[in-house]
């Protein structure tokens, strides 16, 4: 005999039965990967120039700065596909992470409220984010690479289901 509200055997916590998420847009990948190599970019610049002006002990940097790019270029896309949002009668859903997993659950009741913003490489590639606001300062629940369209219908959503339960937006 089962006990009421506990979870199935071998069940998946980050897969919860009956719940379908939705991807965020692959062009968010881009967005990482150009801010990862430009900041690996940068150090690894003046890393070979001064290997090839002064120290050529410096080029251990720029072969560290090249490996850290190649694992940003492996990993970045991984991550992406790895996050997902999924809207419940009661609750959103925001899961992400490969190797540290984390399901952040923010009932509808619990938002102060919800807001839609993008910066310049977003704006260019047609994505955005939405980000909700609880009352709890440790809530991450920030869905970033979701087509403009599709960011603004779910901050409309997510704001009249709010509503709907009065208790903070």
């Amino acid at each position: 005999m089962s006990v009421p509200n506990e979870p199935a055997p071998g069940g998946d916590p980050f897969s919860p039965p009956g719940v379908v998420f939705r991807p965020v847009s692959s062009r968010l990948i881009t967005v990482r990967l150009m801010g990862a190599l430009a900041g690996l970019g940068v150090p690894a610049a003046a890393l070979a120039v001064g290997a090839l002006t002064g120290s050529p002990w410096l080029w251990a940097g720029v072969t560290a700065m090249a490996g850290a790019a190649a694992w940003a270029a492996w990993l970045i896309p991984r991550q992406v596909r790895a996050m997902g949002y999924a809207l419940t009668d009661d609750h959103l859903l925001w899961r992400k992470g490969i190797m540290f997993r984390r399901i952040c659950v923010v009932p509808y009741g619990r938002m102060q409220y919800v807001d839609t913003s993008q910066g310049p490489l977003a704006a260019r590639l047609g994505i955005a984010e939405v980000r909700l606001h609880t009352a709890a300062a440790t809530t991450d629940a920030t869905i970033n690479g979701l087509p403009v369209r599709q960011a603004e219908h779910l901050r409309r959503l997510l704001a009249d289901r709010g509503e709907q339960r009065m208790a903070g937006l």
